[in-house]
């Protein structure tokens, strides 16, 4: 194995620009300015979204919501009993003691749009018992974490939760965007940006376990990345902690997630395959991701899935088989298409069609370089985004749009767009021309304001009741902020974040009319 020599400053081809690489410079204090601006935006995104709706809203949550206040083992946290025959004769199945808000504010709005949120206003904390509880399902962390902050008011809980999720989000993404190259952070801005409206962003501000099987992945990706890219050492295994930091999250999170970990690893190990030719212990990290994705993968019984979904009919035939594959692109979309909630909050066309040709748009012209180790990345990715739902309804017996979710398979829409926007020649990827960029942010902006104003709406008064103005015919609040102002900081918030798509159009190198070129950290050949 050959080890290249490089000095302490190396001229970018074709410019005679010299770059010093034995120490980074410090942020300038226009770059903090500007990072807590987006902070600040992000934040307001978060607690827009967290407190849009009140408790049972997300997918199953009335299953997460007992989960986090009778986290595994069951027999420790919550009264336990064994019922005969809940599901059929002969069957025994656990159950947990819970308040009634926890049991059933799922029931009395879930599949009902025309209802508001007020029915769960009129639960109680009196105790029932259930047997919708994770005994194992899941990998179990995500619900001992958020049991911290089980408290006797059980919305301001989940409201706490939700933001408490955000946050950790928000911190992950802005440590990993700081340490990330610039062409790096550019890239990460456009591909995870550019799908995180609506379901993303949704996900990330709930106390749905897909929320952290989305962070962690992405984040994971990005540190790994970073790991192969940064020239300076120090910034390099901070990016490779945070991969760590993001590979437990996904994994504590779901089963899937930590396969996603497993993928997206193997991404990373092709797309710079030459680097790891060169230098093979930089497949360390890409290993450790995966065996921390292992570890969640094998710690929940969710992995039976690949065998046939629960309570479904069973190995599907050819016509089931080609209907779904006729069908595929209404899942493959549904990260920005799929209702929201309990899947019956429709996202508006004017919010997912935009969003759609956006993400195609860059995709494809990232594309414009494709080498062979980007080719095999992608052809990996897209391979295991494209026949893991088919499989899944294959062996359920079930077409699209009944049993497997969008949100299943959505954390590996970031890393797809990140890998197709990889420039190997430019060491980053293109920037958008100002028109561009201005397209950009309105497609991002406007599909956050519609979709936040659609969820509140969804929730105050029901989605039979119309109009502008949210504070009207309130029916269920429970902030005390208002609806309307609710709406108008979430998009204020959503407008300062997205403002990020102007920051990484700025040159690689400031004051200078030429680009930077960003040395690899481990040269490729």
């Amino acid at each position: 194995m050959t080890f290249r020599q490089y000095p302490s400053t190396v001229t970018a081809p074709h410019t005679g620009l010299r770059q010093d690489i034995r120490s980074p410079r410090r942020p300038s204090s226009k770059t903090l300015v500007w990072a807590l601006l987006l902070v600040v935006g992000a934040l307001l995104v978060v607690i827009a979204w967290a407190t849009a709706s009140p408790p049972g809203s997300s997918p199953d949550e009335d299953f997460h919501l007992a989960s986090i206040w009778c986290p595994t083992p069951l027999d420790g946290s919550c009264d336990t009993r064994i019922a005969e025959g809940e599901l059929q004769p002969g069957e025994s199945r656990t159950q947990v003691l819970v308040p009634q808000v926890v049991l059933a504010s799922a029931i009395c709005t879930a599949f009902h749009p025309e209802n508001s949120g007020a029915c769960v206003d009129d639960l109680t904390n009196n105790l029932y018992w259930t047997g919708r509880v994770d005994n194992g399902l899941y990998p179990g962390g995500f619900y001992d974490v958020m049991h911290w902050f089980v408290g006797p008011d059980v919305q301001a809980s989940v409201t706490t939760m939700r933001i408490a999720n955000g946050v950790l989000a928000i911190a992950l993404f802005t440590a990993t965007a700081l340490l990330l190259p610039r062409p790096s952070r550019r890239l990460v801005t456009y591909g995870y940006l550019a799908v995180s409206v609506p379901m993303a962003t949704y996900l990330i501000a709930s106390i749905n376990p897909s929320g952290w099987a989305f962070t962690g992945v992405a984040v994971a990706w990005a540190g790994m990345h970073g790991f192969v890219t940064q020239p300076h050492r120090r910034r390099r295994y901070a990016l490779a902690g945070l991969a760590l930091v993001g590979a437990l999250i996904g994994a504590l999170a779901r089963a899937d997630a930590g396969a996603y970990l497993g993928v997206a690893a193997a991404g990373i190990v092709a797309l710079h395959f030459r680097s790891v030719k060169e230098k093979l212990w930089i497949v360390a990290l890409p290993a450790a991701v995966t065996f921390i994705g292992l570890i969640g993968f094998l710690s929940a019984s969710q992995t039976d899935a690949l065998g046939g979904m629960a309570g479904t009919t069973g190995p599907g035939d050819g016509d089931l088989l080609f209907s779904n594959v006729l069908a595929l692109p209404q899942l493959l979309i549904g990260a920005q298409a799929e209702a929201l909630n309990w899947v019956d909050t429709p996202v508006p066309a004017i919010v997912w069609v935009p969003g759609v040709l956006l993400a195609g748009a860059l995709a494809l012209f990232g594309m414009r370089s494709v080498e062979l180790p980007k080719g095999l990345a992608l052809f990996g990715l897209v391979s295991v985004y494209v026949v893991l739902p088919v499989l899944l309804l294959q062996r359920s017996g079930m077409w699209v749009g009944v049993e497997v979710q969008a949100r299943y398979i959505a954390p590996l829409v970031p890393v797809i767009m990140a890998t197709a926007l990889w420039n190997p020649s430019s060491r980053g990827t293109f920037r958008l021309t100002v028109p561009q960029t201005i397209l950009a942010y309105l497609t991002l902006v406007v599909g956050n304001s519609v979709m936040l104003h659609v969820q509140i709406r969804r929730f105050v008064t029901g989605l039979d009741v119309h109009g502008l103005n949210l504070s009207r015919y309130v029916e269920w609040w429970a902030s005390p902020i208002s609806p309307m102002f609710t709406w108008l900081l979430g998009s204020l918030g959503f407008a300062m974040l997205a403002a990020a798509l102007f920051l990484v159009r700025r040159p690689d190198t400031a004051g200078s009319a030429q680009p930077e070129i960003e040395r690899p950290a481990f040269a490729e050949a």
